[in-house]
């Protein structure tokens, strides 16, 4: 009745549904970092690239030499793109004195009247 009491604990094999994930990250993570400056490319690439490395661990303690890899270079990518894309608000910002400042350029550059510019931003 009591047989399997005193079993031995074994570390989950890790499945071929890890590796792939494995190997997603790592590709994901390359993607991001070298796209730093297309923000809708690098962001999602690099989010992806961190969570399927998370996911690819399954019930293991430590992440696979890939999702390593991946996990690494994902978050790079992400902190990169957010220091470019802060980094070119500040200067813009710095430029132009103010928010408003900004969209007046941006109206003057598009041939855009200010208030329509406005009324557009506020649909």
């Amino acid at each position: 009745m009591f047989d399997n009491v005193y079993t031995t604990y074994r570390q989950p094999d890790q499945s071929q549904g890890s590796q792939r994930m494995e190997i997603a990250s790592l590709t994901l993570g390359i993607i991001a970092v070298s796209s730093c400056l297309c923000l809708y490319l690098s962001i999602p690439c690099g989010a992806l690239a961190v969570i399927l490395a998370s996911l690819s661990r399954g019930g293991q303690m430590q992440y696979g030499s890939k999702a390593q890899v991946g996990l690494i270079l994902g978050a790079i990518g992400l902190a990169f793109t957010i220091v470019i894309y802060g980094l070119s608000f500040a200067a813009a910002f710095h430029e132009y004195g103010s928010l408003e400042g900004i969209l007046r350029a941006y109206s003057e550059m598009s041939g855009m009247e200010y208030d329509e510019l406005l009324q557009q931003l506020y649909r």
